[in-house]
């Protein structure tokens, strides 16, 4: 989920941030600045530094990196080829 960030002393609103959650665990957040084409994430949970300075095109983009970075991954061997 995504949800809005007032940014204190913002005097354009060209600048932006957004929260990015996943169920209810604040995992990081996106911000903008005026003069920015790309929002940089900023990792609020150690889960993922890996995203941490990253930059995306848009917050969804971002919420997107999260859950596939959240997604669990299948342990070696754990494949099953059909007979």
């Amino acid at each position: 989920m995504i949800l809005s960030l007032p940014i204190a002393g913002q005097h354009s609103p060209a600048q932006q941030a957004y929260v990015i959650e996943l169920g209810e665990t604040q995992v990081g957040l996106v911000n903008r600045r005026a003069d920015e084409r790309f929002f940089t994430f900023i990792a609020a949970d150690a889960s993922f530094h890996a995203l941490d300075g990253q930059r995306f095109a848009t917050p969804g983009a971002a919420e997107q990196a999260v859950r596939l970075l959240a997604r669990p991954r299948r342990p070696a061997g754990a494949f099953r080829l059909a007979s």
